[in-house]
């Protein structure tokens, strides 16, 4: 069995068993099923409940032994003082992953590593695989799994997978990327890792054909030889996003409480995802936007930046951004800046680069607009460009004034000509405006359509220096 196929039971399990399975609300066995039930999985439901004869119309079963047929993964949601004798129970039923929901081990009392340890021990005698405990699941939205207490109406379905030793933090970021447009398609929260690791299951994503990136919350790693030629084999093929906790005092002594984690120098850690071709997100936050950019836009083969702009104070804080970022908004070529003005941009407006439309009311002139924007991107002078300024706030009503309504349906076809001109140009080619999905009508319509609108200055200067820098990597120029 290869390494790939061993992890199946977690990500793609023919029949779930879900010991602890309860419709009491805010309970584990509660959330499981609810997620199991919610994304219609197509597998057998095996509720476990030794007090109810069935849960959420499904029949239940006192224990595990008396559960008929194989079953592939076992959830376990119960007190630790249970958890010995339902792996003791999983004997003879085929099962090939136990997901360790059970929490109270090594993150939290002295005597919690040698219970692990029992736990990998019996569960090996048996052939079966551990993950956690202390973990709140796993999802495959491509097999229709959410074997996770991540709230199924949150989840959007990508290319993505996520691979963390934390729960919480990453569903509030899928809350909010599914509003976004952003997400991921699997997902793994690993825990303690008392046997399979974040390691294991990068190695598993990297051959995965549904995953064209992965997504990393990391608070230490076991095996950093191990992580070390995963990760250098894995991001050749697909980018690898990390963001690193505990690496201050005070974040490695949160991370030893969380995961039981020896969160490690962060001096060490950044040496290490530099030599392995790990992009690292300077922030939570930055993850998915950062993540989405790698696997989906293309490389960027220089430093060169154009800005094209709505507003001069936002080129000039943006033009920071950017360069604080180590790239370069340098001045557009005369010959250049002459055709510009031959396409019509009038004296008022700058185009020197940044290229200032603010004031010259050009945001009205669709089809201009994207000229321009055509002209800047295919000269030869930009390995990137980026609007700035798109969508105003507020959303289009039967009473809003005609003039918005006019505006709303210009701005949106310039958002939409400058997206296309990624593709043509074959540089990245970012849109970006201070309103997001729930606060503007035009950035929420062209969601829709999946056309993605920054809304942070960093957000922008860190999703080009992380193609640049990846771009650069992968074709050996430093």
């Amino acid at each position: 069995m290869t390494r790939r196929a061993n992890l199946d039971a977690f990500l793609d399990p023919a029949s779930v068993a879900v010991v602890g399975a309860t419709e009491r609300a805010g309970s584990w066995g509660s959330f499981i099923m609810e997620g199991l039930l919610a994304w219609s999985f197509p597998g057998r439901i095996l509720p476990v409940n030794r007090n109810a004869p069935e849960v959420f119309g499904i029949k239940a079963y006192p224990s595990l032994r008396e559960v008929p047929g194989a079953v592939d993964l076992v959830v376990i949601a119960v007190p630790d003082a249970s958890v010995e004798e339902v792996i003791q129970d999983c004997a003879g039923k085929g099962v090939k992953g136990i997901t360790l929901i059970t929490a109270g081990y090594s993150e939290a009392v002295d005597e919690g590593k040698d219970k692990e340890s029992r736990i990998v021990e019996l569960a090996r005698t048996r052939g079966i695989r551990v993950l956690g405990p202390n973990v709140s699941g796993t999802f495959n939205l491509h097999a229709r799994f959410n074997g996770s207490a991540s709230p199924a109406e949150y989840l959007f379905k990508t290319p993505l997978a996520a691979v963390c030793q934390g729960g919480y933090a990453f569903y509030d970021l899928l809350a909010w990327g599914h509003s976004e447009r952003m997400g991921v398609g699997q997902f793994v929260h690993t825990g303690n890792e008392c046997d399979l690791t974040v390691t294991d299951f990068l190695d598993y994503f990297g051959e995965d054909p549904d995953t064209q990136g992965i997504v990393m919350y990391l608070e230490s790693i076991r095996d950093a030889k191990r992580f070390a030629e995963a990760a250098s084999r894995v991001s050749r093929r697909k980018p690898i996003v990390v963001y690193k906790g505990g690496k201050t005092a005070g974040g490695a002594r949160a991370a030893r409480s969380h995961t039981g984690a020896l969160a490690g120098s962060g001096a060490v850690y950044d040496g290490l995802f530099r030599q392995c071709g790990v992009v690292q997100s300077p922030s939570m936050e930055l993850l998915l936007p950062l993540a989405h950019a790698l696997a989906e836009r293309p490389p960027m083969r220089g430093r060169r930046v154009a800005v094209v702009t709505m507003g001069g104070s936002w080129g000039v804080a943006l033009s920071d951004a950017l360069e604080q970022a180590g790239l370069h908004v340098c001045e557009l070529g005369a010959g250049l800046q002459k055709r510009l003005r031959d396409l019509g941009m009038p004296v008022r407006a700058s185009t020197r680069n940044p290229v200032d439309i603010g004031a010259s009311g050009l945001y009205y002139d669709a089809d201009l607009m994207v000229r321009l924007g055509e002209e800047i991107i295919t000269s030869g002078e930009a390995d990137a460009m980026v609007l700035h300024g798109v969508g105003r706030a507020g959303f289009v009503t039967e009473e809003t004034p005609e003039p918005r309504k006019i505006f709303a349906e210009i701005n949106k076809k310039i958002i939409r000509g400058f997206h296309a001109l990624e593709k043509e140009a074959n540089r990245p080619v970012l849109v970006a405006g201070r309103h997001g999905v729930l606060r503007s009508q035009e950035v929420h319509d062209v969601a829709e359509e999946g056309i993605r609108v920054c809304t942070r200055l960093d957000e922008i200067a860190w999703i080009l220096r992380c193609l640049e820098w990846r771009s650069r990597r992968r074709e050996g120029r430093g």
